[in-house]
């Protein structure tokens, strides 16, 4: 298990460090330090506990308040980074995962000159989104809703559409959603054609991913007005929480091979420092039991007052490595 702090390097080469650890150590990326062994690079003690083998390695990242992670100013790393964390975020297993809601959009029929090659590649590209913003916000009340509907567009010449129907009986149920999927299609803007209006017809079918999906919270979550000090209680999750979680992983990972990801927590602490509440933000930890058992480890823990009243923090965990890093 290692801890790691937050100015290293971009994300892929310190995860490409990581992934070099033996048992018991840990290679320092900026001023992190470790857990098993002592470290010249540490800038605080080190905190002994039992380590996971390396294809089990359990990483603490640095903590950080709601809203203020540490981002490389580098816009090139900058760019590394984020692509590595939502890796991360989505996580996998040796199983199929696809956390993310599935979209679908083929079968075109073209009625005029147009390409239906064309529109079928425009729509799969320009629509996705659209289609999530309508299909997604369901989710949360309907976590089995699927089907699928068809929709014909009316494309004039200069590849607007003009109008869109949906044609005959959908087999998505939500009738909102399908009204809304309708709208998002006609808002493309589709290859136009040199001769008259032309008409597409496309199948749209949508399911849920295997992960659930989150309700957006409304008001959104603020920080809160309070501060701590994040290495302090990145060691305090470590020492406290840290053989705990390592348990919930290793578990998980002799019940479900190829177990990896980033599983991030947001914690809401009191006042006097005891922990309110704690919910996954970001990720989509592949496995819910190993989210549930590092949620209660951490909760058990007593942190310093913060100053100024309430927080919310952050507390990554990486499980884990891709496979083939």
């Amino acid at each position: 298990m290692c801890l790691e702090n937050g100015r290293g390097n971009a994300w892929t080469r310190a995860i490409a460090r990581i992934a070099a650890i033996f048992v018991g150590s840990c290679v320092a990326v900026g001023g992190a330090w470790l857990l098993g062994a002592e470290s010249a690079n540490a800038t605080e003690p080190a905190v002994h506990a039992t380590a996971a083998p390396e294809d089990q390695l359990v990483v603490f990242e640095a903590p950080y308040k709601l809203g203020a992670r540490y981002v490389l100013r580098s816009e090139a790393d900058a760019k590394l980074e984020a692509e590595a964390i939502a890796r991360w975020n989505e996580g996998g297993r040796a199983r199929s995962w696809h956390p993310q809601p599935r979209v679908i959009v083929d079968n075109v029929r073209v009625k005029g000159a147009i390409s239906g090659a064309a529109v079928l590649k425009t729509a799969r590209a320009q629509g996705y989104w659209p289609i999530r913003r309508c299909y997604d916000p369901a989710l949360p009340d309907k976590p089995d809703l699927r089907g699928g509907v068809s929709v014909k567009i009316t494309i004039d010449g200069s590849g607007r559409a003009t109008q869109t129907v949906v044609v005959g009986q959908p087999s998505l149920s939500d009738r909102q959603v399908v009204e809304c999927i309708r709208n998002g299609l006609r808002g493309i803007k589709y290859p136009g054609s040199r001769r008259a209006t032309s008409d597409v017809t496309l199948d749209v079918t949508v399911g849920p991913g295997d992960a659930l999906m989150k309700r957006v919270e409304n008001p959104a979550v603020t920080a809160g007005a309070g501060d701590m000090d994040y290495p302090v209680v990145q060691a305090l999750v470590a020492r406290h929480a840290g053989a705990d979680v390592i348990r919930c992983y290793s578990d998980a990972a002799r019940r479900e091979p190829g177990l990896w990801g980033r599983l991030v927590l947001r914690l809401d602490v009191a006042p006097n420092g005891a922990v309110r509440d704690i919910v996954e933000i970001d990720s989509t930890f592949p496995d819910s039991a190993t989210t549930k058992c590092a949620i209660d480890a951490i909760r058990k823990i007593g942190f310093p007052p913060p100053t100024n009243g309430n927080i919310r923090i952050v507390v990554p965990i990486r499980f884990g490595s891709p496979p083939g890093l």
